[in-house]
């Protein structure tokens, strides 16, 4: 998965919910980085911030979980959907119930989540 000019290049798998959800995305992360050498990002952040996207995934939302690893131009781009109802990451009791939300704000370039007819999709850009 070779970065180059135009539309992004994107690798996805579905994981499944549970104590392995986690680790299965992050070793999707880095197989799907692992041959692109000119990308700047910091890949234990990023694979720290897919651990906590699937792990939510995996504990709040209903499979099947899909991850998605993209290369733009510039940087890294995950997200992860799943069909559950999703949350707000704006309520006040969301902030404070973990730390993904300050993890995602303080190490992800942008981050965000989108309600669809058919789940939620919650990503970050690195």
């Amino acid at each position: 998965m070779g970065r180059g000019s135009g539309e992004p290049r994107t690798r996805s798998r579905t994981v499944p919910a549970g104590p392995t959800c986690s680790s299965q995305a992050r070793w999707f992360l880095w197989a799907a980085v692992q041959d692109v050498p000119d990308l700047d990002v910091d890949l234990v952040e990023a694979a720290l911030l897919t651990t906590e996207v699937a792990s939510n995934a995996s504990r709040h939302g209903k499979e099947p979980i899909d991850l998605s690893v993209a290369l733009e131009d510039p940087g890294l781009r995950v997200s992860v959907h799943d069909t559950g109802p999703g949350f707000d990451p704006d309520d006040d009791a969301v902030r404070g119930a973990g730390y993904g939300v300050r993890l995602m704000e303080a190490l992800a370039a942008e981050w965000g989540v989108e309600r669809r007819d058919d789940g939620t999709e919650v990503w970050f850009r690195m």
